[in-house]
C-alpha cells in the first residue's frame, strides 16, 4: 500500500481542522511532527532501532556519544555489548546515576558497566567501569551500540515518517486530535482521538505479533541488581 509524504499529511490535517490558509498549513506542519514523535515514543519500536560501533582508546573512560550515535534519543535507553573469545555476547551492565556514585571505579582493566551522563557541559557521554586497558581495546574494540534513534523530522514535501505506510492514517488522526485539543474543541478533539487509538493500536499489535511476545517500553537505563566485578581475562587463550 503506497504510503503518504509530508504534503498528504499536512494537507489533509488542514482541511479536517478546516483551515487551509498558509498561516494554518505552517501551524499544522508543526503538529504533524509533534504527533510522530509522541507515536514513535509510545514503543522502542524495531524500526526505531539502529546499531553503532564505539571504538575505544586505551585508558579513556568517557566518549561523546554524538560521534557514534547522533541521532539517539536522549530519553531511551541504550545497551553496550562485545564478543568475547567464545563468540558469545558480554552485556555490560547500564547505572543509573545514584548506582554509579557507588560503582564507578577509574581503575583501568576490563570494562563491565557503564553510565549515560550530560553533566559535563551538557554533552551526552558514555562512561565506563572500569576503563578499558590496552588489552581489553586490543582484544575487542570496537564494542557494540544499540540505541532508538531519534524520529527524523519532516520538511521537505516529499519526507516519508519513519512509521510503517499502513499506519499512515493514524498519523493525520493523532495530527487532527493535538490540533483540536490545542483550539479548544475537546469533543472534535476526542473523535479524531478514538480514530487514531484505533489505528495506532494495530500498530502496537502488528509489532507485539511480529516479535512473538509482548514488547516492553523501557526506562531510562538502570538496573535493580548490583553487578559483581568480573575477573580480568587472559587474552593469550
Amino acid at each position: 500500500m503506497p504510503g503518504k509524504v509530508f504534503s498528504d499529511f499536512y494537507n489533509e490535517s488542514a482541511r479536517d481542522t478546516g483551515d487551509v490558509t498558509s498561516t494554518h498549513i505552517t501551524y499544522v506542519k508543526k503538529k504533524v511532527n509533534d504527533a510522530l514523535r509522541e507515536i514513535c515514543s509510545m514503543m522502542n519500536f524495531s524500526w526505531m532501532k539502529r546499531t553503532a560501533d564505539i571504538t575505544l582508546t586505551a585508558s579513556t573512560q568517557a566518549y561523546t556519544i554524538s560521534t557514534f550515535a547522533s541521532d539517539w534519543d536522549e530519553d531511551t535507553p541504550m545497551s553496550i555489548w562485545y564478543r568475547n573469545i567464545a563468540q558469545k555476547k558480554e552485556e555490560l551492565e547500564p547505572y543509573d546515576e545514584n548506582e554509579w556514585d557507588e560503582e564507578e571505579d577509574i581503575s583501568e582493566g576490563d570494562p563491565y558497566g557503564f553510565h549515560i551522563s550530560s553533566k559535563e557541559a551538557g554533552i551526552w557521554k558514555v562512561y565506563f567501569t572500569l576503563v578499558p586497558n590496552s588489552a581489553f581495546v586490543s582484544a575487542y574494540s570496537p564494542l557494540k551500540c544499540r540505541y532508538t534513534k531519534y524520529p527524523t523530522e519532516l520538511s521537505a514535501d516529499g519526507d516519508v515518517p519513519e512509521i510503517p505506510t499502513s499506519q499512515h492514517q493514524g498519523l493525520v488522526y493523532f495530527t487532527n486530535k493535538l490540533i483540536c485539543g490545542e483550539m479548544g474543541d475537546l469533543q472534535t478533539a476526542a473523535g479524531w482521538e478514538k480514530l487514531a487509538n484505533e489505528s495506532l493500536g494495530l500498530l502496537k499489535k502488528k509489532q507485539v505479533h511480529r516479535l512473538g511476545r509482548g514488547k516492553r517500553v523501557n526506562p531510562r537505563a538502570g538496573v535493580l541488581t548490583r553487578h559483581r566485578a568480573r575477573k580480568s581475562r587472559d587474552y593469550n587463550l
